[in-house]
């Protein structure tokens, strides 16, 4: 038996994935499987680690870890052969403020801002709310994976300023290749635009698929690369807050230190810092397992979808725990599609909500135990199947 076979209950946790389901779908009969959470718990080091600071019990002001960033460090140089020098490690509460305190930094209001489509949300919601262009390029949907549309990214390279890429992306499970990286780098240095790459999901690689950091990718363009990252989706720890981001470029780093005086960059917070060191100094093997645990649901879920409904295309997976089913072929719009998959109780996310060209796509959260899974994707093939 798997240690992430236990169904833990979540009901009564203050659980946004579980506990929110009646606000969010009308009805608390729902399987939930829609945001990007796991049902596990974290390695037994993380919680040794929690237990220890809460025993001690005072949480006043704290300091940093000081084994934190050497943490980051070795797990970089290990798991991704991305060597990295702790004076250029910035923490930060999470991704997506990172990711805002970015924009305005290296933008200016009106600026274009380039990214995929479908992609991750807050990438255009947050470039909207900054007063940023958003400027989408659209990937091609292809033998069930997406590829980038050349052409067309390196004709809207020329109109922006800032390109935030989802490396491994999200929501279309691909983790981009070495040739794609580079070439990718090499039109933005042409037209000198600097880029962004959210790699939050990058532990989250498939068997056989190794996560390439861009950075590791296009080493010329470096200095031109903003890395985010974070423990939180690799070891479930969404609600300690606790995410990172790198730069070895001087000038980015004092326009992000300005930006953060008049916004407030969160510090972490102490168990935020004490759990990410010890999910990144001992959760290796852990994570090796959930990889594994991961794929096996996606097999079992790409087997049933494909023998009960075979008009719905199932990407391949690999990356993130975010499966993406093409349903276009059943002919509903996306409201039908949502409106019967909650009727079936199973509460998901569309791909609408990725961008336009998510449309049509559901996408589907399978980090959690099998028992959870089964009866999930059930609830899944009785949606999909009905006609109107």
């Amino acid at each position: 038996m798997s240690l992430f076979d236990e169904v833990i209950p979540r009901i009564g946790t203050n659980s946004e994935k579980w506990d929110d389901v009646k606000h969010l779908f009308g009805t608390e009969d729902i399987i939930p499987m829609w945001v990007a959470d796991m049902d596990f718990k974290p390695p037994y080091a993380v919680h040794q680690a929690f237990q220890k600071l809460l025993d001690h019990g005072i949480f006043g002001y704290s300091m940093t870890v000081p084994g934190l960033k050497p943490s980051i460090v070795n797990w970089l140089a290990t798991r991704h052969d991305y060597k990295v020098y702790e004076a250029n490690i910035f923490l930060n509460a999470a991704v997506v403020p990172s990711l805002s305190m970015a924009i305005r930094s290296l933008t200016e209001k009106g600026d274009g801002v380039l990214m995929h489509s479908p992609v991750y949300h807050p990438f255009f919601l947050v470039t909207e709310q900054t007063k940023r262009k958003v400027v989408m390029s659209s990937l091609v949907y292809k033998d069930s994976a997406y590829t980038i549309d050349w052409t067309d990214f390196e004709e809207k390279v020329q109109h922006v300023k800032l390109f935030i890429l989802c490396n491994p992306h999200n929501p279309g499970c691909r983790s981009w290749s070495r040739a794609e990286l580079t070439r990718m780098a090499k039109i933005c240095e042409q037209y000198g635009v600097p880029i962004i790459s959210d790699e939050i999901h990058s532990d989250l690689t498939m068997p056989n698929v190794k996560h390439l950091p861009l950075a590791v990718a296009a080493p010329d363009y470096q200095s031109q690369i903003v890395t985010l990252m974070a423990p939180t989706k690799t070891f479930n720890l969404a609600g300690m807050k606790a995410s990172f981001f790198i730069t070895t470029n001087p000038d980015f780093q004092a326009k992000f230190e300005y930006e953060a005086k008049y916004t407030s960059r969160p510090e972490l917070n102490s168990f935020g810092a004490v759990g990410m060191e010890a999910a990144y100094l001992f959760g290796a093997e852990w994570v090796d397992e959930l990889r594994d645990y991961i794929f096996a649901n996606y097999q079992y879920t790409e087997a049933e979808v494909k023998k009960h409904c075979p008009t719905v295309g199932v990407t391949k997976l690999e990356a993130t725990y975010l499966m993406w089913l093409d349903c276009r072929a059943l002919g509903l719009d996306d409201k039908t599609i949502y409106q019967n998959l909650i009727n079936a109780g199973v509460g998901v996310q569309m791909g609408s909500d990725f961008g336009v060209a998510g449309s049509g796509f559901v996408r589907l959260n399978i980090a959690c135990p099998r028992e959870t899974l089964e009866k999930g994707v059930a609830c899944l093939i009785e949606g999909l199947q009905k006609t109107h």
